[in-house]
């Protein structure tokens, strides 16, 4: 896999020099606009593939560890997780799961650090579905309810800010 890494970065540097070189030809008036054009839809075309390969082989890693775990009991018992887990999303309202699950694991952390840092919640799309459809008054009476917590929240933060800076 070290070799596939070298190759890729290799492609990668090679792709930016062809686009470095032909900014610097057009920046030079030395080629037409239709031969840039076609220039830079070969590169596209580079990319593109490169980034069509780089998904191929991150499947069949993914098809390879579930196929070489398919039967053991860790799979089984991960697989009982991640629906425990949809169930339980569900259970609270959270019927986007897929989408969430699709933002990546390094997304989902620094999302959840976030929140836990400021004490915050995101609410469900069912949740705010429900807000959503609630009479306007009673809709404007919750947000104020929610706000007045946020801002005794930041009043808070900024007077022990404050203390600190004068202490």
């Amino acid at each position: 896999m070290k070799k596939f890494q070298q190759v890729t970065e290799r492609f990668e540097k090679a792709v930016t020099k062809l686009q470095e070189n032909l900014q610097y030809l057009a920046d030079q008036d030395k080629v037409s606009d239709r031969f840039l054009n076609i220039q830079n839809k070969i590169i596209k075309t580079l990319i593109d593939y490169q980034h069509e390969v780089m998904r191929t082989l991150k499947a069949y890693d993914q098809l390879a560890v579930k196929l070489s775990l398919k039967g053991s009991a860790d799979y089984q018992q991960l697989l009982n997780d991640k629906q425990s887990l949809e169930a339980i999303c569900i259970i609270h309202g959270i019927i986007d799961f897929t989408s969430w699950m699709n933002k990546g694991k390094s997304y989902l952390i620094q999302e959840a650090i976030y929140h836990y840092q400021h004490s915050e919640v995101q609410f469900s799309h069912s949740i705010m579905e429900m807000i959503r459809n609630m009479d306007p008054h009673d809709r404007e009476q919750l947000w104020s309810l929610f706000n007045k917590q946020a801002h005794l929240r930041w009043e808070k933060a900024l007077s022990e800010m404050k203390m600190k800076t004068y202490a």
